[in-house]
């Protein structure tokens, strides 16, 4: 009995112990994986009612949204990155779209 006393004493720390090793991402609340991230943004451009974000290429890493295509106006392509921040989880918008206005009729 008594060696029984000594052995669970050691066990019963080292059991508690092991649960303090666990990674802190496992205690942080559930965060949209890139790929959703990136869907979601999509979506949110193709609702906008003032139209022209359509053709943009999103890709996210890490919460980081990066925007590429082009746009006809410096508006839109400010309006393309105020509605991919709106978006949960992303985390910084790096907007690399470029201005092209439509040729001359």
């Amino acid at each position: 009995m008594r060696l029984f006393h000594r052995l669970l004493l050691p066990i019963l720390l080292f059991s508690l112990s092991a649960g303090c090793l666990l990674p802190a991402s496992s205690t942080l609340p559930d965060t949209p994986k890139d790929a959703t991230i990136s869907t979601n943004v999509e979506a949110k451009l193709a609702e906008d009612q003032q139209g022209g974000l359509t053709g943009i290429i999103v890709t996210t890493e890490g919460g980081t949204v990066t925007l590429t295509g082009t746009v006809h106006k410096a508006e839109r392509k400010a309006r393309a990155a105020e509605l991919a921040r709106q978006v949960t989880g992303v985390r910084r918008v790096k907007n690399d779209l470029e201005i092209r206005a439509d040729p001359a009729p």
